[in-house]
Order: C-alpha cells, then structure tokens, then sequence
C-alpha cells in the first residue's frame, strides 16, 4: 500500500500561491509593463544576482566547499540567497549534502527515482522534515549562524528591494508584480530544474552511475550548474562547466572574486582525471555497441583491442596526473632547496613530463584507431 502523503501547510501555500498569483497577475499587468520597462530591469537584476548568490553562495560555497571567499564575499553571498526563499544555508547544504550521500536512494531528500515532480517541487511540500545534519563545519560560522536564525526576515529585505525602487519611480504595483512576485517564481523553478530536469533530460559522459545528467539547455537558465553528471562525480570543483565553452556564470564569478582577492583556493580537478572518467564512459559505450553489432569473427579480438587500449590510455594519463602532483608537493618544499639544485629538478620534471606526453599521444592513437574499427564494425 502507498503511504499517504501529508502537505506541509506553510510551503504548499508558498510555493503553489505564488505560482497561481504570477500566473494571474503578470498578464493582468502585461500592458502596464510594457510601458514602465523599469520593473522588467529590476527583474533581471534581482533575477542574476539572488540566482548567483544560491549558485556561487549555497551551492558552490557553503555546500562543498570547492572555494574560499572573503568574509564580505560572504555576507552579500548570504544576503542574497537568503532571498531565494528555500530555507536558509544549514537546511540547504544539509539537504544537499545527503542527496550527494544518497543519490537516487529512499534517503535522498528530492530522490528522482521518485518521478520528475516529486524532485522538483513536491518533496518540498511534504511534511516530512529533512534534518540538519553533516554540517558540523558549517555550523562553526557566525554568519551562517546568524542567517540561519534571520533568514526568512533577510530574505523578506532583500526581496522587497524592487518595491523600493518602485516608490521611487511611483510604480509600485508594477514592481511587485514583476520584481517581486516574478522573480520569486522563476527563481523557485530554474533552481528545482537542477533537481528534476539534470536528472531526466541530458548526457552522462562522465559516470552513469546515478541519474544525473549534463543538460546544455538548463546551464543558462540555472548559471551553469545544467552540468550535473560533471558535478555529480567531482562535486568538490568549483567549476561546473569544466570545458572553456561551457556556460557557467558562477565559475566566472568565482574565477574573478579570485583575481581580485576576494576568494581563493579554488578547488579544480586534475585534467588528467576528467578524462580518464571521460574515457571510461566512452569505453562503456563503445563495448555495448560492439555487442549489438551482427556476428563477426573479429569481434571478440576487436572487444579485447578496445579493452587493452583504454586501459594503457588511462594507465598513461594516471602517470602523467602523478608527475603533475609530484611536481606541485616538490613545489611547496621550494625554499628548503637551493637554487641549482632546483634547476636541476625541474630540468628533469619537464624531461619527464614530455616523455608522458609521448606516452600519451601513443596511447590515445591506438585508442583512436580501436574506436574506429568498433565503428566500422558496427555500420556493417
């Protein structure tokens, strides 16, 4: 028998009641609007910003810890996610630190498994508490403290900032509407979309082992974060779109906060490890493929090939990543060396690192050449 489910009152009436007020009013207000371009400003302004603080702030942040930022970076950070009206950063991060513990399992607060709505929006609306927990480190910070105990009235200031301007330009419905009442909509939903959607819709190159998935289409809507296979294997890296042309607002944000001195120690994943996870993913692929290919006597040798490829590729880039981390160890001791004696070092730590390359590029044309005949094989 299914359990019956019971509705948390405060967040139903929340969530559903501004939902159906934007999806009255806004059309209702649609001409006035067009007229006073001023409200739709302040949207997008608001929009950004409170979408970044969860982003950069909650998520990035506070959640995994992939950054450090200065305590000012924080408490505008704080300010501005408090907005976002989903609770404040110890309910957040604790939620989100046990979906990551718990992907796809009956403990994972918004379980995807469970249907596309349930992790969107309905497991907010249930009754059933997810508790704080995991968040001993976080739970060690004044201003997360403070914010956790304030939110809701930080949020509410915050939030109210459009009817400021509103009074000030004598539009203060207008801003309401479209300030206010708009952006708290989208903002509930583009962020849900990470939830639900990255787990329906999109790719997995990196790991298939849980349901998230990179979806291009949502990175623009949620800044960045639509790369959630990506972030589900290596959660602790600061950047979501790890490629150079991936959208990924926040990863910029971050970068620059950095440059200026705001932020720092910014947590990335060896290159070497992304695309051995990528490799690995390929590999998966390729040998299903080669299984569904008709009946060939060189399949089983071809299989073999592929498989030995892939494991001397990954052998050599797991080579090449340790060099790099050695080097990076020898580095910090540095001025318990001298000079000479450094020179030398790092005369034979390039000598060494090209000799990996090579071994690389070898490797990675034998891996091509696999791929290939497994290809060709399976058009025949």
């Amino acid at each position: 028998m299914q359990k019956k489910r019971h509705w948390d009152l405060l967040n139903t009436t929340f969530l559903v009641g501004t939902l159906v007020a934007a999806l009255v009013l806004v059309p209702l207000n649609f001409r006035h609007s067009l007229e006073h371009w001023g409200e739709w400003v302040m949207f997008g302004v608001m929009l950004v910003s409170i979408g970044l603080g969860v982003t950069a702030g909650y998520h990035r942040l506070f959640s995994h810890r992939s950054y450090q930022a200065a305590w000012p970076v924080r408490v505008v950070l704080l300010l501005l996610s408090s907005a976002a009206f989903q609770n404040s950063v110890l309910q957040w991060a604790s939620s989100h630190r046990i979906h990551h513990r718990h992907v796809d399992g009956d403990k994972d607060p918004y379980n995807s498994t469970r249907g596309f709505w349930y992790a969107h929006w309905l497991w907010v609306m249930e009754a059933e508490a997810t508790p704080i927990e995991g968040v001993a480190d976080l739970e060690k910070d004044p201003l997360v403290r403070w914010q956790h105990r304030y939110y809701f009235l930080i949020g509410a200031a915050v939030a109210a900032l459009p009817l400021a301007v509103g009074l000030l330009l004598r539009d203060v419905w207008g801003h309401l509407v479209i300030g206010v009442l708009l952006r708290i909509v989208v903002t509930h939903h583009t962020t849900f979309f990470i939830n639900s959607a990255a787990h329906f819709f999109g790719t997995r190159p990196y790991t298939d082992a849980n349901t998230a998935r990179d979806n291009a289409f949502l990175a623009p809507l949620t800044y960045g974060e639509g790369y959630h296979n990506y972030h589900h294997l290596f959660q602790w890296d600061y950047r979501n779109g790890v490629r150079w042309w991936q959208f990924d607002p926040t990863k910029w944000l971050i970068f620059t906060l950095a440059c200026v001195g705001l932020a720092r120690n910014l947590r990335r994943v060896p290159d070497a490890a992304i695309r051995r996870a990528r490799l690995a993913m390929e590999e998966k692929k390729l040998l299903k493929r080669l299984d569904r290919a008709p009946a060939h006597p060189a399949r089983e040798e071809l299989n073999r090939r592929l498989v030995a490829a892939r494991a001397a590729l990954d052998a050599a880039l797991a080579r090449m990543q340790a060099q790099v981390e050695g080097w990076e160890a020898r580095k910090a001791d540095r001025s318990a060396v001298k000079r000479e004696a450094w020179r030398a070092r790092k005369a034979e730590w390039r000598a060494s690192m090209a000799q990996h390359r090579d071994e690389v590029a070898e490797a990675w044309q034998a891996w091509k050449a696999a791929k290939l005949q497994v290809r060709r094989l399976a058009l025949t």
